[in-house]
């Protein structure tokens, strides 16, 4: 699918999207190798890996959510 492997990184935020949600790591990965367009690859590689963990939180309308970092 990339010309290049997925870094060990990139790889977690793909396995951390899938286990929020199914489904949601294979859009993760496609957001990845489409770096040039929604520069991804480029904020996981600025982000440290613990925070790279899918998290449970509530937004200000009290829905529960889940997101990464």
């Amino acid at each position: 699918m990339t010309d290049r492997p997925l870094t060990e990184k990139e790889q977690q935020v793909i396995s951390e999207f899938e286990t929020a949600r199914p489904g949601l790591g294979a859009i993760a990965e496609q957001n990845i190798i489409n770096n040039n367009v929604t520069g991804w690859a480029d904020i996981i590689a600025d982000t440290p890996a613990e925070e790279l963990v899918a998290n449970e939180g509530t937004a200000s309308n009290s829905f529960m959510y889940r997101r990464i970092g």
